[in-house]
């Protein structure tokens, strides 16, 4: 049963059908444009508080999830999970997986659109079964939820959607969490294999493989598949180059990075690293390359030059460091450093060539979880109970201002769009702004 909630439709202005439509300013995918983490955005919120200093408006969500907003032509978009329904003969234990909308303007929720229910999949703790964040191509929202993949349009008309995967639930170990990209034509979606081989007599593999794979934009259908034969867990959004003529989709996979072809999914390079069970995704900056994240002690900050592109790149290894490592967070390279947050709350800014540990800090409110993101010279750091300090992206250590909604975060990363810093907090979100805006 497909069902769509529409709670209010504002007008809107005619798109062109065919071309993408994307305003300046928007932060239309995972980390904002290019997936990087960094906005060009000037005059961004320092200080805000709970009593709704600095914030233009906060929404009540309809449902959980760690997914981060994005923000195309004017609306927000992010995915939830929930219980509700409208039909007595479902199964109580049925969760609904949806997309919804919010206008930038005033925060009013616009619609809810479910994509399909079943039964809650096995995520990890500090995951939820709405993780993966949607991306736009400013015509449509594309959404992911492991074995779904969805179109939806700027009413919250279902384009078309896909069963992707039905094995995933099966198969689930930790949920899915990398998030789909565009490229020319195309979403992509990358699902890791969750299980090793299982070593117990008469178990043999699991014979879950994982894949990368492109569907067209405009009819959902399959373009091609590349499958995984020797990776695992890794949960890493992969991040879109163009490299020459070409466009490239680099992914973080355990113990090494990959390049594969947009247009076959071909594999092009790759490179070696000491890193294992990937949730953090890569960065550039111009032809350098930054990969920091791992588990189990088998973790790293790697920075490394491009040469060339497509089959000829060859990668010349600048620096690594295995000390103050994200497990979970991406990092961001701004202005020629790198910086990078532990789970525990040690931030730390690097000499991005040259791997020369500028400064650390262990800040005040620890458990920094979701990613870095950067814009006007200031550096967000958001914590699981819902403190985000703002830092100064300098070579030296500068504490801007601490601020708290009074509500518990998640780990979902903000958004910077129109001005405003978006925030998704456990039950709600909410767009901040700089004073006198």
């Amino acid at each position: 049963m497909e069902r769509k909630l529409a709670i209010a439709i504002l007008p809107w202005v005619v798109l062109v059908s065919g071309c993408t439509t994307e305003t300046v300013g928007d932060w239309s995918q995972w980390r904002g444009p290019g997936g990087l983490g960094i906005s060009d955005h000037q005059s961004l919120p320092v200080t805000w508080s709970s009593e709704s200093s600095n914030v233009r408006w906060k929404t009540e969500l309809p449902g959980v999830g760690n997914s981060s907003p994005i923000v195309s032509n004017g609306r927000v978009y992010l995915t939830v999970a929930d219980r509700d329904s409208e039909d007595d003969s479902e199964e109580p234990s049925e969760w609904w997986r949806s997309v919804v909308s919010v206008d930038m303007v005033d925060g009013t929720l616009l619609w809810k659109t479910p994509i399909f229910s079943a039964r809650r999949e096995r995520p990890h703790v500090l995951n939820t079964i709405a993780a993966p964040t949607p991306v736009s191509d400013g015509r449509h929202v594309f959404v992911y939820f492991g074995s779904f993949l969805a179109s939806v349009d700027r009413d919250g008309e279902i384009v078309w959607k896909k069963e992707i995967d039905p094995t995933y639930a099966k198969f689930s170990r930790y949920g899915a969490a990398s998030s789909p990209v565009l490229v020319t034509g195309a979403v992509v979606v990358v699902q890791d294999r969750e299980f090793m081989v299982d070593r117990r007599p008469g178990k043999g593999d699991s014979q879950d493989r994982g894949w990368i794979a492109a569907f067209d934009r405009d009819s959902g259908e399959e373009i091609w598949t590349t499958y995984f034969e020797k990776s695992c867990c890794s949960y890493s959004t992969p991040l879109v180059m163009r490299r020459g003529q070409d466009e490239e989709i680099l992914f973080a996979h355990s113990g090494s990075v990959v390049s594969y072809d947009a247009m076959s999914g071909e594999r092009l390079w790759s490179r070696e690293l000491e890193m294992w069970q990937m949730v953090s995704s890569p960065v550039t900056e111009g032809d350098l390359l930054a990969v920091s994240g791992g588990a189990h002690n088998i973790k790293g900050n790697f920075v490394m030059r491009l040469h060339g592109s497509g089959k000829d790149t060859s990668t010349e290894l600048l620096w690594e460091s295995h000390r103050y490592v994200p497990q979970t967070s991406s990092p961001v390279l701004y202005q020629g450093r790198l910086f990078t947050v532990t789970d525990q709350g040690v931030l730390v800014c690097y000499e991005a060539e040259t791997g020369r540990e500028l400064w650390k800090k262990r800040l005040r409110h620890a458990r920094s979880r979701a990613s870095l993101v950067a814009g006007d010279g200031k550096l967000y750091v958001t914590s699981e109970g819902g403190w985000v300090s703002v830092v100064a992206a300098d070579s030296t250590y500068q504490l801007l201002g601490e601020n708290s909604l009074g509500e518990l975060g998640s780990n979902a990363s903000p958004a910077i769009a129109d001005g405003c810093l978006l925030i998704r907090m456990k039950q709600h979100l909410v767009c901040i702004e700089n004073e006198g805006v």
